[in-house]
């Protein structure tokens, strides 16, 4: 904990404590900018009430007391410390460029502004920060459970604390900074969440374009009907990651180094598994990249009804094949063409292989007559075979010239 001393401009002072560095640092230089304003003639301070301010002052509230605060025209400025582990509600209706808000570690605060810009320092406490309009914010809260709407179009920064904190977002370009556990509802601008300091974050994108960082403990991101960006955390210990891109397609999964599920949303997509851990891919109805080549992992690529391109890592992954036009670039693992009845029904070629007799064909919802029927059906144009299935599905092995049963598993 560490604090910061606001000297009013009767020598009446104000001490706020901080339970987050970066917050107590992000303090120390309002504070200083208040003091100086103070000791230069050019802001006024009035504890608990308000005083008329000259041409080009403005004012300083000092709040000691809980309860409803109006901050008055002229007054920028609301710097909060009330008794006894209390709660603040302010108003700024102004609309003012600058606004400084600090409160200590001990108050909940509640700050209201429909409009204006400036920043927001809380300590700690449970705080609800709501802004709007086309101004920009920066909103940073301490280690409480808070509550954080900034809905209008400005380009806002929000560094909530370690709590467990509730974010929503307007039209604007926000940054997150994520370091507790948060769920963060997108609007129809764009946000960059950074959550390399930890955290397990729960994301539904809306409308927006999103671009997510880190997440060690894990993240749930439903990417809505924008394109979306996630990079997941590289570190030892990665918590469970379930990704769904946004539907507007051109969307960049990655996958950080644990258990993850990714879920392309539209067209263009790129999925990439990492990692040792075993991990899901899954093509949505666009067309589709899904590489696992920088895992190890025994990961699932599953495509989906576009012209999909799967490609295999170091580890014994499997294919599932969809209703499009797909093509598999094999790895050096022991790996599976899977084929779901019902799921299966385009073509599938596959490229890559270096022994025809590891080739390990999985069909799974098909007739006993299945196997020897797919057999029967090959045929080798080019140095290739193919075969065929009943629900129309055609799987060609490139420089393979012969199948037994001994590929079907």
């Amino acid at each position: 904990m560490a604090s910061v001393t606001i000297v009013g401009s009767g020598s009446q002072s104000i001490r706020l404590s901080f339970d987050a560095t970066a917050n107590y640092a992000l303090a120390q230089k309002i504070a200083q900018q208040i003091n100086q304003g103070v000791a230069g003639g050019k802001i006024v301070t009035s504890t608990d009430g308000t005083v008329p301010l000259a041409h080009g002052v403005t004012g300083a509230y000092l709040q000691t007391l809980p309860g409803f605060v109006s901050l008055p025209t002229g007054y920028t400025s609301d710097l909060i410390n009330v008794a006894n582990f209390g709660s603040a509600d302010v108003f700024s209706f102004s609309g003012a460029a600058g606004q400084k808000i600090l409160s200590d570690e001990n108050t909940d605060l509640t700050f209201t502004a429909p409009t204006g810009s400036g920043t927001v320092v809380a300590g700690g406490g449970n705080n609800q920060l709501r802004v709007g309009g086309p101004g920009s914010w920066s909103l940073n809260t301490g280690s409480g459970n808070d509550i954080i709407a900034a809905t209008g179009s400005g380009n806002n920064t929000i560094e909530a604390g370690g709590g467990n904190n509730a974010i929503s977002l307007g039209s604007g370009h926000d940054l997150i900074i994520s370091v507790g556990n948060d769920s963060i509802l997108g609007g129809s601008g764009a946000e960059t969440v950074d959550a390399s300091g930890g955290g397990k974050d729960y994301v539904q994108g809306g409308a927006s374009d999103l671009l997510f960082v880190g997440g060690s403990a894990g993240a749930t991101i439903f990417g809505g009907s924008g394109s979306d960006t996630y990079f997941g955390s590289t570190g030892l210990h990665v918590g469970k990651q379930l990704v769904v891109g946004g539907s507007e397609g051109n969307n960049l999964l990655w996958a950080g180094n644990g258990a993850a599920t990714l879920i392309g949303g539209g067209n263009k997509d790129q999925l990439f598994a990492y990692g040792q851990q075993n991990q899901v891919l899954t093509a949505a109805s666009g067309n589709e990249t899904l590489s696992a080549a920088f895992s190890s992992g025994n990961d699932s690529l599953q495509a989906g009804s576009g012209s999909d391109q799967l490609i295999a890592g170091t580890g014994a992954d499997t294919f599932v094949g969809g209703r499009g036009a797909d093509t598999v670039s094999a790895g050096p693992g022991a790996d599976v063409y899977a084929f779901i009845k019902g799921h299966a029904g385009g073509t599938e070629f596959v490229q890559g292989i270096f022994d025809p007799s590891a080739i390990r064909i999985s069909l799974q919802g098909y007739g006993p007559r299945e196997v020897a029927e797919a057999l029967a059906s090959q045929h080798v144009t080019a140095g290739s075979v193919t075969i065929g299935l009943s629900d129309g599905t055609k799987i060609t092995f490139q420089n393979v010239t012969a199948l037994h049963q001994t590929n079907f598993v």
